[in-house]
């Protein structure tokens, strides 16, 4: 790590933020056309330039190898980037991670819009965050959400949240960013495709190197446990 990062992260700790990223995989679509399963899954970490610093060294390094990356992205990445991103996830020991998903047909239909969907899964997520949050020295929770949902949508959701995360007793905030703009949602991003190939096309690689290296614990939000 840098000393300008390493300074950076003693302020962050000084500050006891806990940071929660969240990014999915699938989409909203519930007809024959759409995917099967809907995966959203979290990074947690009270030192985010940590782990962020882990992936932005491997971008510089990429770059000078002569291969144009401006971020990371599983779908888009070429199998020899994405082995080089699961690699540097075994160096990352700040992070715990969370994963939720569903069978799309398993649902009620009551559920199956994208809001409610979308409002299902976060939920999950947030309450195993509220969980997590007693090994946490936190004095603040930042919740940082994909940009999916409309502006209007955005709203509704925030409302449900809210009441979930007061029962915390900390000062939390809840954002919607593009995964793109920061490396740890880029993590989010890697995390809950892995998943995703998984269940919808069978590929169990990645899964089982983001299990060696951030041992994810799974729900799905259906009613099993992993």
């Amino acid at each position: 790590m840098t000393y300008i990062a390493a300074v950076l992260n003693q302020t962050l700790v000084a500050q006891r933020a806990l940071f929660v990223f969240i990014d999915e995989s699938g989409n909203f679509d519930f007809s024959t056309s759409g995917t099967r399963h809907f995966v959203m899954a979290a990074v947690i970490t009270s030192v985010p330039l940590s782990s962020a610093n882990v992936l932005q060294s491997l971008r510089y390094k990429l770059l000078a190898q002569g291969r144009d990356i401006q971020s990371f992205h599983a779908t888009e990445d070429r199998q020899y980037v994405r082995d080089q991103v699961f690699r540097s996830m075994e160096s990352m020991g700040d992070v715990s991670a969370h994963v939720v998903f569903c069978d799309k047909r398993n649902l009620s239909r009551d559920i199956q819009t994208d809001s409610q969907l979308h409002t299902t899964c976060g939920r999950a997520l947030v309450s195993h965050v509220l969980r997590a949050v007693p090994h946490h020295d936190a004095d603040s929770i930042a919740v940082i959400f994909d940009q999916t949902l409309t502006n209007k949508k955005q709203g509704e959701f925030r409302l449900i949240l809210k009441s979930e995360l007061k029962q915390t007793a900390k000062p939390f905030h809840i954002y919607f960013h593009r995964m793109v703009t920061d490396m740890n949602g880029q993590i989010a991003d890697y995390l809950s495709w892995s998943k995703f190939v998984q269940l919808e096309r069978g590929e169990e690689r990645p899964w089982m190197s983001v299990m060696g290296s951030l041992r994810p614990t799974v729900n799905d939000v259906t009613g099993e446990t992993q």
